[in-house]
């Protein structure tokens, strides 16, 4: 039951990831002027 919840919380980290990557990578026009994409992009660099 542990290596299943252990399986699951990777699979989400990493399709958070793969999201939040497709986001930033995306127009800025697109994203909200709202997100932080600048900062959160420094802070990950």
């Amino acid at each position: 039951m542990r290596k299943r919840l252990v399986a699951w919380t990777i699979l989400t980290c990493a399709l958070l990831a793969v999201a939040v990557w497709g986001l930033l990578g995306a127009p800025k026009t697109a994203s909200g002027p709202h997100l932080p994409s600048r900062s959160q992009t420094a802070a990950v660099r």
